[in-house]
């Protein structure tokens, strides 16, 4: 349990956010006040918690994640953090499942997921179907380079290994930027195909 503990706490600590921060990397994306957020594969909130404080008391924000132990620590970060609760919908679900309405989300964002999603087209299906044809789908992941941080690297995706997965499944990057050191943003769009 200790082990589990001391990595939600790595998960949320000041040192990750000089990796990568989740407030520059949101409003290099658009995200903006009001809006309606999905963070797929939430953990214990680095991003859940900043999308709420963006997009405010009218926005909403759904943080699925298929871990109770992460999304315990959530509500303990969410509590910490003085955001209003009733701005994050907390859902415990697979993320090719996350029973969000249809056609509802503003900006989906899947952070250090894409490498691990085993059911792409499934978990694709499911981001075209919670998004407004307007949304935006950010995937931001670790590098294909070594690090002493992250999964192995054989497991890791490039970034033009995420684009084309992006592009077969429906959506065209529109913007890319690095996300720090060890990860990269990408902003894509559904292709004018699916809309």
């Amino acid at each position: 349990m200790e082990n589990h503990s001391n990595r939600a706490k790595f998960l949320m600590s000041e040192e990750r956010k000089l990796w990568h921060n989740p407030e520059t990397i949101l409003k290099f994306a658009g995200a903006t006040k009001g809006m309606t957020m999905a963070d797929l594969g939430s953990g214990p909130g680095f991003f859940t918690i900043p999308m709420a404080q963006i997009t405010g008391e009218k926005g909403l924000v759904y943080a699925v994640d298929s871990n109770q132990n992460m999304l315990d620590n959530l509500k303990e970060n969410i509590a910490k953090s003085g955001v209003n609760p009733k701005v994050i919908k907390i859902v415990k679900n697979d993320v090719c499942h996350t029973r969000i309405p249809n056609e509802s989300v503003d900006l989906v964002l899947f952070a250090n997921v894409l490498h691990e999603v085993a059911d792409r087209k499934a978990f694709f299906r499911e981001v075209k179907r919670i998004s407004k044809i307007t949304a935006l789908i950010i995937d931001v992941d670790w590098k294909k380079i070594q690090t002493e941080h992250g999964p192995p690297l054989e497991s890791r995706l490039s970034e033009d290994e995420a684009n084309q997965i992006l592009s077969e499944s429906g959506f065209t990057v529109v913007k890319k930027t690095d996300a720090g050191l060890y990860h990269y943003e990408l902003i894509a769009k559904l292709s004018s195909n699916n809309k």
